[in-house]
């Protein structure tokens, strides 16, 4: 682990995706951090914790979770933040996961150590095996019973965004649809949002555009980014294309 936020876990809770949509939207609206955290409330009144009100209840950790994703960032998130919350307002619904996906990835670090060792096991054999996953994590968070836990939060994120589907056998997925990214700032954004959560300005091309980490998401290659992206195509040797983020 690089650092202490890197080995800290974090993702423990059921995050729906019409949940990080309604919080997206409202912070894309400009309404305060308290007027979010109300309606979350209301929100999720009779889903979670139903008839509690402990802060520190399911609800109270969901709300915090989706929080920490679109409105308490860290202030070095706050660009590729409020770049995201430009790109929801107009993308289409469909488009939002990637969005959701790559400020998941950011603020919980476990989140994409998950995704990159589901992405490297479908590449490999097609399916990703839970108990496999969880053995994976355990090795490099430690034997804790919250690495299990976590993990299957995030497993459960992969199925309910529609990402993963069920195989006959049990605990076992495959990718359900690969989704394509046909809009230029938004495949502009993710490597953006790789590339931070990576702690990295600089990496071949090929390996972000292939990363295991996004394996949910096509990009449309031949990938150039467009004026003032804050990123840079450059040479490197002979034939080896690096991106660069200024």
């Amino acid at each position: 682990m690089s650092n202490k936020r890197d080995s800290q876990i974090g993702y423990n809770r059921q995050v729906r995706l019409e949940w990080l949509d309604f919080t997206a939207s409202m912070m894309a609206s400009g309404h305060s951090t308290q007027e979010i955290k109300a309606a979350l409330e209301l929100l999720l009144q009779d889903q979670l914790s139903v008839g509690s009100n402990a802060i520190r209840g399911s609800r109270g950790k969901t709300i915090s979770m989706l929080l920490s994703i679109w409105v308490t960032v860290p202030r070095p998130l706050i660009q590729l933040r409020d770049e995201a919350l430009s790109l929801l307002k107009r993308l289409s619904t469909s488009e939002h996961i990637a969005l959701h996906w790559g400020m998941a990835m950011t603020a919980y670090p476990f989140f994409g150590v998950v995704a990159e060792t589901a992405g490297r096991m479908l590449n490999l054999q097609g399916s990703v095996a839970t108990i496999m996953l969880k053995k994976r994590m355990r090795e490099v968070y430690g034997e804790r019973e919250s690495v299990a836990r976590s993990t299957r939060y995030v497993m459960y994120s992969f199925t309910q965004w529609g990402l993963l589907s069920d195989l006959s056998e049990s605990g076992v997925y495959r990718l359900a649809a690969s989704k394509s990214l046909k809009d230029q700032q938004l495949q502009e954004w993710l490597i953006k949002a790789l590339l931070t959560g990576e702690g990295k300005n600089i990496a071949p091309l090929k390996t972000v555009l292939r990363s295991p980490k996004l394996f949910p998401f096509q990009f449309e290659e031949p990938f150039s980014p467009g004026q003032n992206t804050g990123l840079e195509l450059f040479r490197q040797g002979l034939d080896e294309e690096m991106v660069l983020m200024k």
